[in-house]
Protein backbone atom coordinates (compact mmCIF):
# COMPACT_ATOMS: atom_id res chain seq x y z
CA UNK A 1 0.00 0.00 0.00
CA UNK A 2 1.14 3.53 -0.76
CA UNK A 3 0.68 5.78 2.27
CA UNK A 4 0.01 9.38 1.30
CA UNK A 5 -1.77 10.51 4.46
CA UNK A 6 -1.89 8.81 7.87
CA UNK A 7 -4.04 10.21 10.66
CA UNK A 8 -2.16 9.85 13.96
CA UNK A 9 -4.93 11.17 16.25
CA UNK A 10 -8.06 9.10 15.77
CA UNK A 11 -10.48 8.09 18.48
CA UNK A 12 -12.52 5.02 19.18
CA UNK A 13 -14.31 6.49 22.16
CA UNK A 14 -16.94 5.07 24.46
CA UNK A 15 -19.79 6.82 22.66
CA UNK A 16 -19.45 4.51 19.62
CA UNK A 17 -18.51 1.28 21.38
CA UNK A 18 -20.99 -1.61 20.90
CA UNK A 19 -23.51 -1.24 23.71
CA UNK A 20 -23.14 -4.76 25.10
CA UNK A 21 -19.34 -4.99 24.90
CA UNK A 22 -18.42 -4.61 28.56
CA UNK A 23 -21.23 -6.47 30.26
CA UNK A 24 -20.96 -9.34 27.77
CA UNK A 25 -17.20 -9.73 28.14
CA UNK A 26 -16.68 -9.01 31.83
CA UNK A 27 -15.95 -11.73 34.33
CA UNK A 28 -19.02 -12.96 36.18
CA UNK A 29 -17.99 -11.06 39.30
CA UNK A 30 -17.66 -7.80 37.34
CA UNK A 31 -20.74 -7.80 35.11
CA UNK A 32 -22.86 -5.74 37.48
CA UNK A 33 -20.09 -3.14 37.76
CA UNK A 34 -19.54 -2.54 34.04
CA UNK A 35 -20.73 0.49 32.05
CA UNK A 36 -23.86 -0.10 30.01
CA UNK A 37 -26.24 1.92 27.86
CA UNK A 38 -29.53 3.10 29.37
CA UNK A 39 -32.28 5.26 27.86
CA UNK A 40 -32.30 8.92 28.83
CA UNK A 41 -34.45 11.98 28.19
CA UNK A 42 -32.31 13.07 25.24
CA UNK A 43 -31.29 9.61 24.07
CA UNK A 44 -29.19 6.66 25.23
CA UNK A 45 -26.40 7.26 27.77
CA UNK A 46 -23.43 5.28 29.06
CA UNK A 47 -23.82 4.82 32.81
CA UNK A 48 -22.87 2.49 35.66
CA UNK A 49 -25.00 1.09 38.46
CA UNK A 50 -22.77 2.90 40.95
CA UNK A 51 -24.03 6.21 39.54
CA UNK A 52 -21.32 7.24 37.06
CA UNK A 53 -22.51 9.16 34.01
CA UNK A 54 -20.03 8.53 31.19
CA UNK A 55 -21.72 10.51 28.45
CA UNK A 56 -24.22 9.99 25.65
CA UNK A 57 -24.03 7.07 23.25
CA UNK A 58 -23.71 7.60 19.49
CA UNK A 59 -22.38 11.12 20.02
CA UNK A 60 -19.01 12.82 19.55
CA UNK A 61 -16.12 13.36 21.91
CA UNK A 62 -14.31 11.59 24.72
CA UNK A 63 -15.96 11.04 28.09
CA UNK A 64 -14.03 12.11 31.16
CA UNK A 65 -11.33 14.19 29.46
CA UNK A 66 -9.27 16.46 31.68
CA UNK A 67 -11.74 19.28 31.29
CA UNK A 68 -14.67 17.08 32.26
CA UNK A 69 -17.19 15.20 30.16
CA UNK A 70 -16.69 16.37 26.60
CA UNK A 71 -18.91 14.01 24.66
CA UNK A 72 -22.13 15.56 23.45
CA UNK A 73 -25.08 14.78 21.24
CA UNK A 74 -25.19 16.26 17.79
CA UNK A 75 -27.19 19.48 17.44
CA UNK A 76 -27.48 20.84 13.93
CA UNK A 77 -25.84 24.23 13.45
CA UNK A 78 -23.76 24.18 16.64
CA UNK A 79 -20.49 23.03 15.05
CA UNK A 80 -19.76 23.08 11.32
CA UNK A 81 -17.45 20.06 11.64
CA UNK A 82 -20.19 17.99 13.22
CA UNK A 83 -22.59 19.25 10.56
CA UNK A 84 -20.27 17.88 7.90
CA UNK A 85 -20.11 14.55 9.73
CA UNK A 86 -23.89 14.50 10.03
CA UNK A 87 -24.21 15.14 6.30
CA UNK A 88 -22.50 11.77 5.70
CA UNK A 89 -25.26 10.07 7.71
CA UNK A 90 -23.02 9.23 10.69
CA UNK A 91 -25.47 10.13 13.45
CA UNK A 92 -28.52 8.93 11.54
CA UNK A 93 -26.77 5.58 11.10
CA UNK A 94 -26.00 5.48 14.81
CA UNK A 95 -29.68 5.90 15.61
CA UNK A 96 -30.33 2.81 13.49
CA UNK A 97 -27.70 0.77 15.34
CA UNK A 98 -25.08 1.17 12.60
CA UNK A 99 -21.86 2.22 14.37
CA UNK A 100 -19.51 3.25 11.57
CA UNK A 101 -16.53 4.22 13.78
CA UNK A 102 -16.46 0.76 15.40
CA UNK A 103 -17.36 -1.37 12.37
CA UNK A 104 -14.07 -2.00 10.54
CA UNK A 105 -15.41 -2.33 7.01
CA UNK A 106 -17.44 0.88 7.44
CA UNK A 107 -14.51 2.70 9.02
CA UNK A 108 -12.43 1.82 5.96
CA UNK A 109 -15.10 3.45 3.82
CA UNK A 110 -14.86 6.57 5.95
CA UNK A 111 -11.06 6.51 5.54
CA UNK A 112 -11.59 6.57 1.80
CA UNK A 113 -14.08 9.42 2.20
CA UNK A 114 -11.49 11.40 4.18
CA UNK A 115 -8.59 10.60 1.85
CA UNK A 116 -6.42 8.79 4.40
CA UNK A 117 -4.78 5.40 4.15
CA UNK A 118 -4.32 4.50 7.83
CA UNK A 119 -5.18 5.59 11.35
CA UNK A 120 -3.56 5.45 14.78
CA UNK A 121 -6.51 4.96 17.13
CA UNK A 122 -7.08 5.14 20.87
CA UNK A 123 -9.74 6.02 23.44
CA UNK A 124 -11.50 5.19 26.73
CA UNK A 125 -8.88 6.55 29.13
CA UNK A 126 -11.17 9.41 30.03
CA UNK A 127 -14.07 7.06 30.69
CA UNK A 128 -11.89 4.92 32.93
CA UNK A 129 -10.75 7.97 34.89
CA UNK A 130 -14.36 9.07 35.37
CA UNK A 131 -15.42 5.74 36.86
CA UNK A 132 -15.38 5.80 40.65
CA UNK A 133 -14.92 2.01 40.84
CA UNK A 134 -11.21 1.65 40.10
CA UNK A 135 -11.29 -2.14 39.96
CA UNK A 136 -14.10 -2.00 37.41
CA UNK A 137 -12.10 0.53 35.39
CA UNK A 138 -9.26 -1.99 35.09
CA UNK A 139 -11.73 -4.52 33.71
CA UNK A 140 -13.03 -1.86 31.30
CA UNK A 141 -9.52 -1.30 29.93
CA UNK A 142 -8.88 -5.03 29.59
CA UNK A 143 -12.06 -5.60 27.61
CA UNK A 144 -11.49 -2.54 25.43
CA UNK A 145 -7.90 -3.50 24.67
CA UNK A 146 -8.90 -7.01 23.66
CA UNK A 147 -11.66 -5.62 21.46
CA UNK A 148 -9.32 -3.01 19.92
CA UNK A 149 -6.71 -5.63 19.04
CA UNK A 150 -9.38 -7.71 17.35
CA UNK A 151 -10.74 -4.64 15.52
CA UNK A 152 -7.29 -3.76 14.18
CA UNK A 153 -6.80 -7.35 13.10
CA UNK A 154 -9.33 -6.69 10.34
CA UNK A 155 -6.61 -4.77 8.47
CA UNK A 156 -3.38 -4.05 10.35
CA UNK A 157 -2.04 -2.01 7.42
CA UNK A 158 -4.88 0.46 7.92
CA UNK A 159 -5.63 0.27 11.66
CA UNK A 160 -3.06 0.78 14.44
CA UNK A 161 -4.53 0.61 17.93
CA UNK A 162 -3.02 2.04 21.11
CA UNK A 163 -3.97 0.04 24.19
CA UNK A 164 -5.42 1.95 27.14
CA UNK A 165 -2.99 1.58 30.04
CA UNK A 166 -4.30 2.31 33.56
CA UNK A 167 -2.47 4.69 35.86
CA UNK A 168 -4.23 3.70 39.08
CA UNK A 169 -1.04 1.99 40.27
CA UNK A 170 2.33 1.24 38.74
CA UNK A 171 1.63 -2.46 39.19
CA UNK A 172 -1.56 -2.22 37.10
CA UNK A 173 0.23 -0.25 34.38
CA UNK A 174 3.10 -2.74 34.10
CA UNK A 175 0.82 -5.76 34.14
CA UNK A 176 -1.43 -4.44 31.37
CA UNK A 177 1.59 -3.36 29.31
CA UNK A 178 2.95 -6.90 29.32
CA UNK A 179 -0.48 -8.38 28.66
CA UNK A 180 -1.39 -6.24 25.64
CA UNK A 181 2.01 -6.88 24.04
CA UNK A 182 0.79 -10.45 23.46
CA UNK A 183 -2.51 -9.58 21.75
CA UNK A 184 -1.39 -7.46 18.81
CA UNK A 185 -1.69 -3.75 19.62
CA UNK A 186 0.45 -1.10 17.97
CA UNK A 187 1.35 0.97 21.01
CA UNK A 188 0.38 2.18 24.48
CA UNK A 189 -1.77 5.09 25.60
CA UNK A 190 -1.30 5.68 29.31
CA UNK A 191 -3.99 7.39 31.33
CA UNK A 192 -3.20 10.60 33.15
CA UNK A 193 -4.99 13.00 35.45
CA UNK A 194 -4.18 16.09 37.48
CA UNK A 195 -4.13 14.23 40.78
CA UNK A 196 -1.74 11.43 39.82
CA UNK A 197 2.01 11.16 40.40
CA UNK A 198 3.62 12.94 37.41
CA UNK A 199 4.79 10.58 34.67
CA UNK A 200 8.32 11.98 34.91
CA UNK A 201 8.58 10.82 38.52
CA UNK A 202 10.82 7.77 39.15
CA UNK A 203 7.68 6.03 40.42
CA UNK A 204 6.81 5.37 36.78
CA UNK A 205 10.21 4.01 35.75
CA UNK A 206 8.95 0.38 35.79
CA UNK A 207 6.29 1.32 33.25
CA UNK A 208 8.79 2.93 30.87
CA UNK A 209 11.03 -0.08 31.33
CA UNK A 210 8.13 -2.43 30.54
CA UNK A 211 7.28 -0.44 27.39
CA UNK A 212 10.89 -0.76 26.26
CA UNK A 213 10.94 -4.46 27.03
CA UNK A 214 7.88 -5.16 24.87
CA UNK A 215 9.11 -2.69 22.21
CA UNK A 216 5.90 -0.65 22.04
CA UNK A 217 5.78 3.16 21.73
CA UNK A 218 3.92 5.00 24.49
CA UNK A 219 1.67 8.04 24.03
CA UNK A 220 0.41 10.33 26.79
Amino acid sequence: MEYRCISADCHIDLCWIPHDLFVSNASQAMKERMPYVAPGAGGPNWVTKSGDFLGPANAKGAAGALGGLKSARYVKGMDHRRDRMADTGLYADGGKGIFRPTTPELRLQDQARDGIQAEVMYGLLGAGNTMTDREAALELYRIYNDWLANFCGYDRKRFVGLASIPSHTIEAAVAETHRVARIGVGGLDISYSYDMIPLWDPYWDPFWQAAAEVDLPAEV
